[in-house]
Protein backbone atom coordinates (compact mmCIF):
# COMPACT_ATOMS: atom_id res chain seq x y z
CA UNK A 1 0.00 0.00 0.00
CA UNK A 2 3.12 2.09 1.14
CA UNK A 3 4.82 1.95 -2.19
CA UNK A 4 1.55 2.42 -4.45
CA UNK A 5 0.86 5.77 -2.85
CA UNK A 6 4.68 6.39 -2.95
CA UNK A 7 4.84 5.56 -7.01
CA UNK A 8 1.46 7.94 -6.94
CA UNK A 9 2.93 10.83 -5.09
CA UNK A 10 5.92 10.60 -7.91
CA UNK A 11 3.56 9.95 -11.09
CA UNK A 12 3.62 12.64 -13.41
CA UNK A 13 -0.86 11.92 -14.20
CA UNK A 14 -1.92 11.75 -11.10
CA UNK A 15 -5.09 9.55 -10.83
CA UNK A 16 -6.39 9.68 -7.10
CA UNK A 17 -9.35 7.16 -8.12
CA UNK A 18 -6.95 4.71 -9.87
CA UNK A 19 -4.77 5.16 -6.32
CA UNK A 20 -7.68 4.75 -4.09
CA UNK A 21 -8.55 1.12 -6.01
CA UNK A 22 -5.19 0.04 -5.80
CA UNK A 23 -5.50 0.98 -2.08
CA UNK A 24 -8.66 -0.82 -1.68
CA UNK A 25 -7.26 -4.08 -3.45
CA UNK A 26 -4.41 -3.97 -1.39
CA UNK A 27 -6.78 -3.72 2.39
CA UNK A 28 -9.01 -6.25 1.42
CA UNK A 29 -6.02 -8.70 -0.07
CA UNK A 30 -4.57 -7.90 3.40
CA UNK A 31 -8.21 -8.26 5.42
CA UNK A 32 -9.02 -11.57 3.59
CA UNK A 33 -5.38 -13.29 4.41
CA UNK A 34 -4.93 -11.97 8.05
CA UNK A 35 -3.44 -14.51 10.08
CA UNK A 36 -2.44 -12.09 13.34
CA UNK A 37 -4.16 -12.89 16.46
CA UNK A 38 -3.53 -11.32 20.00
CA UNK A 39 -2.43 -7.90 20.98
CA UNK A 40 -0.29 -6.86 17.77
CA UNK A 41 -3.85 -7.87 15.93
CA UNK A 42 -6.11 -5.48 18.52
CA UNK A 43 -3.18 -2.61 17.81
CA UNK A 44 -3.11 -3.07 14.28
CA UNK A 45 -6.98 -2.65 14.15
CA UNK A 46 -6.64 0.47 15.66
CA UNK A 47 -4.40 2.15 12.73
CA UNK A 48 -6.41 0.12 10.04
CA UNK A 49 -10.03 1.06 10.60
CA UNK A 50 -9.85 4.82 10.35
CA UNK A 51 -7.18 4.15 7.29
CA UNK A 52 -9.98 1.85 5.51
CA UNK A 53 -12.33 4.73 6.20
CA UNK A 54 -9.99 7.36 4.81
CA UNK A 55 -9.38 5.26 1.73
CA UNK A 56 -13.19 5.31 1.12
CA UNK A 57 -13.38 9.19 1.00
CA UNK A 58 -10.82 9.24 -1.20
CA UNK A 59 -12.23 6.97 -3.37
CA UNK A 60 -15.70 9.23 -3.15
CA UNK A 61 -13.87 12.56 -3.50
CA UNK A 62 -15.42 14.66 -6.48
CA UNK A 63 -11.89 16.45 -7.35
CA UNK A 64 -8.29 16.71 -6.99
CA UNK A 65 -8.76 19.50 -4.18
CA UNK A 66 -11.44 17.34 -2.01
CA UNK A 67 -8.91 14.36 -2.69
CA UNK A 68 -5.80 16.35 -1.31
CA UNK A 69 -7.24 15.97 2.42
CA UNK A 70 -7.69 12.59 2.38
CA UNK A 71 -4.26 12.07 0.60
CA UNK A 72 -2.20 13.81 3.51
CA UNK A 73 -4.55 11.81 5.38
CA UNK A 74 -3.20 9.03 4.16
CA UNK A 75 0.63 10.06 4.09
CA UNK A 76 0.80 10.75 7.76
CA UNK A 77 -1.51 7.53 8.33
CA UNK A 78 1.62 5.43 7.06
CA UNK A 79 3.85 7.61 9.26
CA UNK A 80 2.02 6.48 12.08
CA UNK A 81 2.06 3.07 11.31
CA UNK A 82 6.12 2.82 10.64
CA UNK A 83 6.05 4.43 14.06
CA UNK A 84 4.64 1.39 15.94
CA UNK A 85 4.80 -1.54 13.24
CA UNK A 86 7.78 -3.35 11.40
Amino acid sequence: MEQDFSAYETAHNKDFKELAKSLQANIDLLTSNCTMKGKAHDELHKWLLPYIETVEELSEAKSEKDAAKFLQEIKSSFKTFNQYFQ
